[in-house]
């Protein structure tokens, strides 16, 4: 399985090794000091849980997707922020993060459900 994040259509896409695709609402909205992600292809490390996990936690409630993205640390696909707005009052996929991709609670629990028959390989950022 792969992810694709697609800046233009705000959309992280789930591809299968069977082909099927599954889209979802995603964005890369950093706040104030912090770097987008960069674009490139990245390889997934592991799945990293919080002990506040839940909807309107900082990650959501199935934890995040660590990717190892070189000369950056911590930088994850998660959900979080359910109806928690921001500075600008965005919620949902659309909060801001530390430089993170986020997406929704939905898409994360599909992509780690997969993740039992197809292991997740890497992300497409563009």
């Amino acid at each position: 399985m792969i992810l694709s994040f697609s800046r233009a259509t705000s959309t992280l896409t789930v591809i299968l090794a069977d082909n099927s695709e599954t889209t979802w609402p995603a964005a890369n909205n950093v706040q104030s000091g912090s770097l987008p992600w960069p674009d490139g292809v990245y390889q997934f490390v592991q799945r990293v849980t919080h002990p506040d996990d839940g909807p309107d936690s900082p990650y959501g409630s199935y934890g995040g997707l660590l990717f190892d993205v070189p000369g950056r640390t911590g930088m994850e696909v998660h959900s979080g922020r359910a109806s928690v707005p921001d500075g600008l009052g965005r919620v949902g996929a659309q909060h801001c993060t530390l430089g993170c991709i986020r997406t929704t609670d939905e898409a994360v629990a599909a992509i780690v459900a997969a993740m039992v028959g197809d292991a997740l390989a890497a992300i497409t950022v563009g």
